[in-house]
């Protein structure tokens, strides 16, 4: 048994002010803080955090002051530019929701008629690395992953996983159970509700896998920086607490290297977890993340109207490591009415970016998973390739550098 000894109280990690030029992005070592792995039964000293299973934040002179523990890596802050959103100004298997012609990607990956085999199950849980999430938003009440094992606001920790009243998701940012933040910009309520809205209930749209459940996981805000310690601390818990797929929509280039999130991807990976991520906005050929080799990278295709359908969006990445595509420029989906918001808290809008493709891809995984239960995540990642739209014709100058082509829902699960 693992002894924590001088635990610490959960506070924010250090914040460094430093001036970010526009597009810079960069990294800096958290003074005195390293990430371990433990797997014996060597007493560990001054405990900040316990991030998941054998894996704790400490701080700690030197590292090598930590040879002795299997693995220990810094604790970096990440500093740069969000530019993973792009927002627009617009706001017998058809439902009956008001705004479904609104959402083309429907259209292109055929979801309707996936829709006739599946519409997910609700055993499959996507968790969502993002920003906020309004979890009273009147479109996605059906959306959100509950822990069983939680009795809400008893202040409690009734499953023993570490983690009080965490019966929808986590905040990580904030250490506590509220992933709602109406502070910060609509992003991962838009994300969620691209993956599961609520389907024929005559409001708004629908998401691509309406009866999967997404656990929200806030895990980049305004009160403190992004870390390699908040990361892991996410993908371990989504894999720990019954995930099948992480879907995540930000810019991972500067954790390329990062061994703290190689080994939390490593992690989901040998627990049989599929990572999305979006392919980046940046125009670029063969971003960073692409040496990630066990993360989905998904680009982003057109996905306005049939006349321009599936060709590149300008500002997705691409290159030969490139995995898919999926419709994301635009896509109609939730967004938040935080408390700036003077109407309904059931608002909708057009989001354009490789953010948006990502969470369509991960949602066709989960329809793969629902009808093929058996299957490890190397068989539907196969299946999610070989059941892609072939998009060459629309992108000469672009061959062989966007992967296995554009996400097809219906192909992936007949």
């Amino acid at each position: 048994m693992i002894k924590l000894l001088t635990l610490a109280l959960l506070v924010p990690c250090v914040s460094i002010a430093l001036p970010v030029k526009k597009g810079e992005n960069f990294k800096v070592q958290i003074h005195g803080e390293y990430i371990i792995k433990s797997n014996g039964e060597k007493s560990i000293m001054n405990v900040k955090r316990v991030l998941g299973k054998n894996l704790f934040l400490v701080k700690a002179n030197s590292i090598k002051s930590l040879s002795m523990f299997e693995h220990a890596s810094p604790n970096y802050a990440y500093y740069g530019e969000y530019k993973d959103v792009m927002k627009s100004t617009k706001n017998p298997n058809t439902p009956n929701d008001a705004d479904f012609s609104s959402q083309f990607h429907h259209q292109m990956i055929k979801t309707t008629s996936a829709w006739g085999v599946t519409k997910g199950s609700k055993e499959i849980v996507i968790a969502v690395t993002d920003n906020e999430f309004q979890l009273d938003h009147t479109d996605l009440q059906t959306t959100w992953y509950k822990n069983k094992n939680e009795i809400p606001d008893n202040g409690i920790d009734d499953d023993n996983n570490g983690y009080i009243d965490d019966v929808t998701g986590y905040d990580f940012i904030g250490q506590d159970n509220d992933v709602d933040s109406t502070e910060e910009p609509t992003h991962g309520t838009h994300v969620s509700g691209t993956i599961s809205a609520t389907v024929n209930n005559s409001i708004g749209g629908s998401g691509v896998a309406p009866n999967i459940r997404v656990m929200p996981l806030r895990w980049y805000g305004i009160e403190r920086r992004w870390t390699s310690a908040i990361v892991a601390e996410a993908y371990h818990y989504a894999v720990d607490n019954g995930a099948k797929i992480i879907s995540t929509s930000y810019n991972i280039d500067f954790f390329a290297e990062d061994e703290v999130y190689l080994d939390a991807v490593q992690y989901a990976k040998d627990n049989d977890v599929l990572i999305f991520n979006s392919a980046g906005n940046s125009g670029e050929l063969d971003p960073k993340r692409g040496s990630v080799k066990d993360v989905i990278l998904v680009c982003s295709v057109q996905s306005a109207d049939d006349g321009d359908h599936d060709i590149k969006s300008r500002f997705s990445n691409y290159g030969k490591e490139i995995d898919i595509c999926a419709p994301g420029d635009p896509v109609y989906a939730p967004i938040q009415g935080g408390s700036w918001s003077t109407g309904p808290q059931n608002k909708y809008g057009e989001l354009s970016g490789t953010s948006m493709a990502a969470p369509i891809a991960a949602s066709v995984a989960a329809l793969i998973w629902s009808v093929n239960p058996n299957f490890t995540a190397a068989d539907v990642r196969q299946r999610l390739y070989e059941s892609a739209d072939n998009i060459d014709a629309k992108n000469s100058k672009y061959i062989g550098t966007l992967g296995a082509g554009r996400v097809n829902a219906f192909t992936a699960v007949k």
